[in-house]
């Protein structure tokens, strides 16, 4: 494998995560696994076994999260901290990640990785990172890596698998993409995991530079060639916020005729909303006791597996009365009562309350469009640190606003039990 460099994109806002992840925190800086690692430093942890160390890994963020990286991750050096003026969507972050790779490392291959998903076995995702890299720079492909479906999930775009790419007749590298396709609804969702020919789609890219940047420009040229033009003048900060907002799926992957998938399995979750809480590991520690209505069930070997079908899945003190199949997260002192309720979620952080059918938590971003949230003053938990906003820093520095504040990284999040 060629010299390989590590996009981390870590500049999500998180909502479907309130009121645990809110603009001031968002999930990327949380511990969600209760590991003492946050997401993010999750994900650097597993990348940079692939690129050869800190120094190969690349964070593109916003302004008002410098802080927060530079103090989780302070093995990047400050320089490779890119900070987006305001958010323009993948297409654009991937864009200017690119072209500042390019110009420091040449035509080497980048990978392109959100910060805030979950990866059970770092050895197995290792793996299908390098046999991407290795499909990417024999075939000039950008190659996508495509996590095989164990149930029909909705909440996911799906991949399908096209011909076999690599030498024959051993194993292929990867096959090539037959078609992205939308979130599917719930019996489209479970034909595609029939036919067997469907991934899920996980948003990871691998490319060589040179051939990114070439697809960037072919297809999504009102992002690209503004932004490479000021990017070589030293405006990119100045040009950035004009650019149009414009995902890297719908600006570049449905339309190139380069899109190849290598299928994996590591144990992949994108946490996407309250729902994936079921599906985390349970830490370790004793056991809660409850009333007879609840009983604990210990994970012991930490795998990912579903609760058992009626069961709940909580966090803090809760207090559940014929109570099931529901998610109780309260990160507070006090204490959750339910009684005589079904499949939903109920949150309390800080002086905030979320109660939300497990079916509807997609529809948790319209809430957060309320004028009553709009308007609201961020609200942490007792003794969060929100550090200061940075934005508004005049001084450029490439693509990078200067300042070296650090803030305190995210304290550990309570650890999830099953009643």
């Amino acid at each position: 494998m060629r010299g390989f460099v590590a996009i981390i994109l870590a500049g999500g806002s998180g909502q479907r995560f309130w009121p645990l992840s809110t603009p001031e925190r968002p999930k990327q800086f949380l511990d969600l696994e209760t590991t003492g690692r946050t997401l993010l430093q999750a994900t650097f942890d597993r990348l940079t076994p692939v690129c050869g160390g800190p120094t190969g890994v690349y964070v593109v963020t916003g302004e008002r999260y410098r802080e927060l990286v530079e103090a989780q991750l302070p093995e990047v050096p400050v320089r490779q901290v890119l900070l987006e003026p305001l958010g323009r969507d993948t297409a654009a972050a991937i864009a200017l990640a690119t072209l500042e790779v390019r110009a420091r490392h040449g035509d080497v291959t980048v990978g392109v990785f959100p910060a805030d998903h979950r990866v059970d076995d770092p050895q197995a995702f290792a793996d299908a990172v390098r046999r991407a890299a290795m499909l990417a720079e024999t075939h000039g492909a950008i190659v996508t890596l495509g996590m095989r479906p164990d149930r029909p999930a909705t909440g996911y775009g799906y991949i399908e698998v096209g011909e076999a790419v690599g030498d024959a007749p051993a194993p292929p590298l990867g096959h090539r993409v037959a078609r992205f396709v939308e979130k599917p609804d719930l019996d489209t969702a479970q034909g595609y995991l029939d036919t067997g020919r469907f991934l899920w789609n996980a948003g990871i890219f691998v490319a060589p530079a040179r051939v990114l940047t070439e697809e960037l420009e072919r297809y999504a040229p009102e992002v690209m060639l503004p932004l490479a033009a000021a990017h070589r003048d030293g405006r990119a900060a100045a040009i950035y916020p004009l650019l149009p907002k414009r995902s890297i799926d719908y600006a570049v992957m449905e339309h190139t005729d380069r899109a190849c998938v290598v299928p994996a399995a590591f144990g992949w979750d994108d946490l996407g909303d309250w729902v994936a809480l079921e599906r985390l590991p349970r830490a370790s520690g004793r056991p809660r006791t409850g009333s007879a209505d609840e009983a604990v069930v210990a994970n012991a070997d930490h795998t990912a597996v579903e609760p058992p079908a009626g069961r709940n899945t909580v966090v803090g003190r809760h207090v559940g009365i014929d109570t099931e199949g529901s998610i109780i997260y309260n990160d507070g002192d006090g204490v959750i009562v339910t009684v005589g309720v079904r499949d939903v979620v109920v949150v309390r952080r800080g002086d905030a309350v979320l109660l939300v059918a497990k079916d509807q938590v997609q529809q948790l971003k319209r809430a957060l469009e309320h004028p009553v949230l709009l308007d609201a003053p961020a609200t942490p938990a007792p003794g969060a640190d929100v550090p200061p906003d940075p934005s508004g820093d005049p001084a450029v520095v490439g693509p990078r606003f200067a300042g070296e504040t650090a803030a305190a990284a995210a304290p550990p999040e309570a650890a999830p039990a099953w009643e």
